[in-house]
Formats: structure tokens, C-alpha cells, sequence
């Protein structure tokens, strides 16, 4: 299988920042209680508040809001975090489309029928080629369309 995947560098920094000035709080008052806040060795200790906070945020950002979209011939999965949002089979679908969200990123809808039943691909949050992708699925439905029509030869005994 393969996978469509982005760290979102926005999201990421919205988790880390407030383990990064809460762990430099804390350092801080450790360093204050402890008779070092006038020691050189305070920056050093402080620079540590970063990595620390940033370590925490990561882990929360792979739980909560990672979008990873796996796919091969037959089938696709969305995961966001780590709960499988949505999969399907390519030949369950008819058509496809590329739609904006509502903060007009674009993704694509596989519809079931003609203004029927659809799933959403968040390809925004990936790293994804929209129209590549889009032309991949096309072709992916297109062959599931023809397998399903075209007719098994059967031999006769």
C-alpha cells in the first residue's frame, strides 16, 4: 500500500506551545527554588523547556490530527490520529470530484451515485498532487467499472 501523508507544521505548533512555556514555567520555579537562577547553567537548562514541549505536543498532534490516507488498487483508508476515519473499495464508487472545505482547501469526493452517498479524501492535508490523484482514482474507477461489466467466458463441458 501506499501512503499520503504531511506533517501539519501549523497544528503541531498549536499542541507544543503550551508544553513548551509550561515545562519553562516549571524548569523556572525548579530553578528558583532550588538557588540557580543566578547560575549560567539557567539558559542551558531553560533551552530544554523546547525540545521537551515540542516532544509532547508531537505525541498529542500523532494521536489527535495526523491524516495519513493509505491506498492500492482495490482500496483506500483514512486515518486521522490513530482512529480509522473512513475506507472503502475503489469499485463501491462511480464518480469523483475535487470540492473546497469549509477553509477553502481542496480535496476530493468519491460519490456512490450521482449526488448520492459520498466519502471525503482530505488530500489538503497531505502531500498529495490533487489532479494526479484525482486522474489516479478516475482510472481506478474506470477499471472497477469495466471489470464489473465485461463478461466471464465459461467454458462448456
Amino acid at each position: 500500500m501506499e501512503k499520503l501523508s504531511k506533517l501539519q507544521l501549523p497544528i503541531l505548533v498549536s499542541y507544543s506551545s503550551p508544553f513548551v512555556l509550561l515545562s519553562a514555567l516549571g524548569i523556572n520555579t525548579w530553578l528558583v527554588s532550588s538557588g540557580l537562577s543566578a547560575s549560567p547553567l539557567r539558559l542551558i537548562l531553560l533551552s530544554a523547556s523546547f525540545p521537551l514541549g515540542l516532544a509532547i505536543g508531537r505525541t498529542i498532534y500523532l494521536r489527535r490530527s495526523h491524516v495519513e490516507i493509505l491506498f492500492d488498487n482495490d482500496a483506500f483508508y483514512v486515518f486521522k490520529g490513530k482512529r480509522d476515519k473512513s475506507h472503502g473499495q475503489w469499485k463501491n464508487y462511480k464518480m469523483v470530484s475535487i470540492i473546497l472545505d469549509q477553509f477553502g482547501r481542496a480535496d476530493l469526493r468519491l460519490y456512490k451515485s450521482p449526488g448520492g452517498e459520498h466519502t471525503d479524501l482530505p488530500l489538503s492535508k497531505t502531500n498529495a498532487r490533487l489532479q494526479e490523484f484525482r486522474d489516479y482514482v478516475q482510472k481506478r474507477l474506470l477499471l472497477a467499472k469495466a471489470e464489473v461489466s465485461s463478461p466471464q467466458a465459461v467454458e462448456a463441458s
